[in-house]
C-alpha cells in the first residue's frame, strides 16, 4: 500500500508540474513579476500623497506636527506623484495585456512588435469603448485586469494561428525590402481579422449588457473572487502551499494562478484608500508575503532564529548562513540546508505555522484590529517593514512580531527533537574520528 508521500509524488507532483510549466501560467507569472517595480512605485507614490490621519483632529504634540508636515509635503507633491500613480497602477490592465502578449509571443518565437500591439489593441476594443462609441478609462486599471488576461491570450492565439497558416499573407516580390516591413505587410490580414473578431465580440457585449466586455468578465468572475477572499480560500492557500512545498513542489503552482485575483484585490484596496473609503478585500499579495509566509514558504524566519542558538555545530552554521537571506524572504539555505523539505519533523510546523498566521491575520483584519493591505512593496521586503508599508498601520508591526513569536513556539518542540538527532550524529562522528586518529 502506497504511503501518503508516495501518493503525493505519484499523483499530485505530475499535475503540479504541468500547471507550473503551462505557457499561460508562466506568461501571467512573468508579467506580474516584471511589473513589481510599477506597483511598488505607484503604491508608494499614493502613500506619500494620502496621509493616513487628519492632523486637524489630533492633539498638539509631535504626532500632530509630523502629520501636518506630511500633509504639507503631500499637497506640494500631489500633481507629480498622482501622475506616477495613474500611469502605473492606474493603467495596470494595459501593462498586463502588453506583458502577457510579450511573453507568449516570445514563447512561440514570434518576431516583431506587432503581436504585442495587436493584443493591446484587442484589449482596448474589449474594455475601453462604451455604448456611445467613446473611449473610457474605467477599465484601464485593476478593474480591467481579468479582461486584459482573457483578451491578450485570445487575440495572440488567434493571431498566431492565422499567421502560421498564412491566412491572407501578402508577399512583397523582389528583394531589398527591410525584414520588419515585409513581416508587417505579410501580417496585415491576420491583424485585421483579429481586430474584426474582437470588435464584434465587444459590440455584442455592448448591445446585450450595455457595458463593455470587461464588465461582463468581471461579473462572471466575481463569485470566484469572493471565494478566494474568504477565510476558506485563505486557509486553503495557507495549507496547500507549504504542504506541496514540503514534497518539493514550488509554491508558484498555487500562487501563479491566484496572482490576477490577488493583484485585483490589491488595486481595489488601493483605489478605496485613495478615495477614503473602507478597503473591501483582505487576501492580497501583501497579506500572503508579509503576514503568512514570514521568511518564505513555511514561515521559516522563526526556524532560522532557532538555528542561531542551536547546540549543534551543523545547524548553527546553516543558521548563520541562512539568517540574512531568510530575512528577505529567500529561505533556500534553511529549506535545503537543515533540511525542511522531506524532513518528517518539519512537516507539521511548516504547515501549522502558516495556517495559524493566516487565521490570526485574517481575523485581525476582518474585525478591524489591523488595517488591510493596499500596497505591495515587493516579495523580498523584511516582513515587519513590509507589514507597516503595506497597511500604513503600526499595529501591523505588532501583529507580525507576535506571529513570529508564535511561529517560534510552533517550531520549537520539533526543532529540539531534530537538534537532538543531530547532536547524536555529531557525537557519533566525533567518536569515529577519535578512533581513527588513534
Amino acid at each position: 500500500m502506497e504511503t501518503f508521500t508516495q501518493w503525493i509524488e505519484a499523483h499530485v507532483g505530475p499535475i503540479a508540474g504541468k500547471i507550473g510549466a503551462n505557457r499561460y501560467v508562466q506568461a501571467i507569472q512573468n508579467t506580474f513579476l516584471t511589473l513589481i517595480p510599477f506597483m511598488t512605485i505607484g503604491g508608494l507614490a499614493l502613500v506619500i500623497i494620502t496621509p493616513p490621519m487628519d492632523y486637524t483632529t489630533m492633539d498638539p504634540g509631535i504626532g500632530r506636527a509630523f502629520m501636518q508636515g506630511w500633509s504639507t509635503l503631500a499637497s506640494w507633491l500631489y500633481q507629480p506623484l498622482n501622475t506616477i500613480n495613474l500611469i502605473t497602477m492606474g493603467c495596470l490592465a494595459i501593462w498586463v495585456a502588453v506583458g502577457i502578449a510579450f511573453f507568449l509571443a516570445r514563447h512561440y518565437k514570434m518576431n516583431g512588435f506587432l503581436p504585442v500591439v495587436v493584443s493591446a489593441a484587442s484589449f482596448a476594443s474589449m474594455a475601453l469603448i462604451n455604448n456611445e462609441g467613446a473611449l473610457i478609462t474605467d477599465y484601464f486599471s485593476g478593474t480591467g485586469l481579468f479582461c486584459a488576461i482573457v483578451s491578450s491570450v485570445a487575440s495572440l492565439e488567434l493571431f498566431r494561428f492565422l499567421c502560421n497558416h498564412k491566412v491572407g499573407r501578402i508577399e512583397i516580390p523582389g528583394g531589398g525590402v527591410p525584414p520588419a516591413l515585409a513581416d508587417s505587410i505579410g501580417q496585415l490580414a491576420p491583424a485585421a481579422i483579429v481586430f474584426i473578431v474582437m470588435s464584434v465580440v465587444s459590440t455584442i457585449a455592448l448591445r446585450v449588457t450595455g457595458q463593455p466586455f470587461a464588465d461582463f468578465v468581471a461579473i462572471m468572475l466575481s463569485p470566484l473572487i469572493g471565494a478566494v477572499d474568504s477565510y476558506w480560500g485563505v486557509l486553503f492557500v495557507a495549507f496547500t502551499i507549504p504542504l506541496l512545498f514540503w514534497f518539493g513542489i514550488h509554491d508558484s503552482v498555487i500562487t501563479s494562478p491566484l496572482e490576477p485575483f490577488l493583484y485585483a484585490n490589491l488595486y481595489a484596496n488601493m483605489a478605496a484608500y485613495a478615495a477614503g473609503t473602507a478597503l473591501p478585500y483582505t487576501f492580497t499579495q501583501s497579506f500572503l508575503f508579509y503576514f503568512v509566509s514570514i521568511g518564505g514558504n513555511g514561515a521559516t524566519l522563526a526556524l532560522a532564529l532557532l538555528t542561531l542558538r542551536s547546540k549543534s555545530k551543523q545547524i548553527k552554521t546553516i543558521g548563520r548562513l541562512g539568517i540574512v537571506p531568510v530575512i528577505f524572504g529567500v529561505n533556500e539555505p534553511i529549506v535545503f540546508g537543515l533540511p525542511v523539505m522531506y524532513n518528517p519533523l518539519m512537516f507539521i510546523p511548516s504547515i501549522l505555522s502558516m495556517v495559524l498566521n493566516a487565521t490570526i491575520t485574517y481575523a485581525a483584519m476582518i474585525f478591524g484590529l489591523v488595517g488591510k493591505t493596499f500596497i505591495y512593496p515587493g516579495w523580498n521586503l523584511f516582513s515587519p517593514v513590509g507589514a507597516i508599508v503595506s497597511t500604513m498601520d503600526v499595529r501591523a508591526l505588532v501583529l507580525v512580531i507576535a506571529l513570529i513569536a508564535l511561529d517560534v513556539a510552533v517550531y520549537y518542540p520539533f526543532f529540539k527533537a531534530f537538534e537532538r538527532n543531530k547532536l547524536e550524529e555529531e557525537s557519533t562522528d566525533d567518536q569515529v574520528d577519535a578512533q581513527q586518529a588513534v
